[in-house]
């Protein structure tokens, strides 16, 4: 591949794509270059270091997630489809919960996903005080589910059954105490 063709998107998706394949131990700049046909130094244009790497796959892989979330017509279900695409990420890729560890936000990345997530719920009807809350306790649900699920294979789909249960117990209480605040 030639240098002047070489991009930071396209450096994040190889990077991704090795994740998926091979695990958050087999993702190096290295591994990545050799992967486009590239030197090592031609990623240090676009990408600085490891750390900096690990961020910008996170930051991919959760607009991948913002991005499968089904039109919703309130802020529960738009929730809902939050925490199913999450889920769903995090038990497709492997490692994702180790990338979520080890990844270094990136400026600007992070932000603009936060504000895209704040305005879609208050655009729904969730009051801009909980919206922040509420995104955030789905994100801690789905890690730690997904963290501490069964790992034999016959017990996945009771796993993501169990999920989606408390993923909704979970939003009925945000309902529960929105309602309550507004009456």
């Amino acid at each position: 591949m030639s240098f002047s063709k070489l991009d930071r998107d396209m450096i994040v998706a190889e990077a991704v794509a090795l994740l998926r394949e091979e695990g958050l131990g087999a993702v190096s700049l290295r591994r990545v270059a050799a992967r486009l046909g590239v030197s090592v130094s031609s990623l240090y244009w676009h990408v600085p270091d490891k750390g900096t790497l690990h961020g910008l796959m996170s930051a991919s892989i959760f607009r991948a997630c913002l991005d499968a979330i089904p039109p919703a017509g309130d802020w529960r279900g738009w929730l809902h489809g939050f925490g199913l695409a999450l889920w769903d990420a995090q038990i497709a890729i492997p490692d994702a919960r180790q990338l979520i560890i080890v990844a270094r936000p990136q400026a600007g990345l992070a932000e603009a996903s936060l504000a895209r997530i704040l305005d879609a719920l208050e655009q729904l009807g969730l009051p801009a005080p909980h919206a922040l809350v509420a995104q955030r306790s789905v994100q801690a649900l789905v890690t730690g589910w997904t963290t501490l699920r069964s790992v034999r294979p016959d017990a996945v789909a009771a796993d993501r059954d169990s999920f989606v249960i408390a993923l909704d117990v979970l939003i009925d209480g945000w309902a529960t105490r929105v309602a309550a605040e507004v009456a």
